[in-house]
């Protein structure tokens, strides 16, 4: 699936005309359509805001399956949600640099295989 045709989906979810989607990224609504339509790609910025406006992840706008992406993406938050330790693992984790994610995923690999 193309970003156009998941610009779109994420769009009518949200319950968004173009019109109405192009006022609040601050672009004309023949901008929205152009990227729902004609393969046009917005910039790192505008692709934000849409993120933000549509309260989808960038990721998902951009995935090969829209669908079965956000299915994912709920399940997983679902499941963080639901559960004590991995909410309060996840609160710890979100407050970290890239670097420190990266040496604790390391870690926990290392232990892993030395069980």
């Amino acid at each position: 699936m193309t970003f156009g045709k998941n610009l779109k989906k994420a769009r009518k979810n949200k319950g968004f005309t173009q019109k109405e989607l192009a006022e609040i990224v601050e672009v004309k609504r023949s901008t929205i359509a152009g990227y729902e339509s004609k393969n046009q790609e917005p910039s790192y910025k505008i692709l934000k805001k849409i993120s933000n406006a549509l309260d989808c992840s960038i990721d998902s706008l951009l995935a090969n399956d829209y669908d079965n992406y956000i299915v994912s993406e709920n399940k997983i938050s679902k499941e963080i949600l639901n559960n004590q330790e991995l909410k309060s693992l996840f609160n710890e984790i979100k407050e970290m640099d890239s670097n420190n994610i990266n040496f604790y995923r390391r870690l926990i690999k290392f232990i892993e295989a030395e069980k």
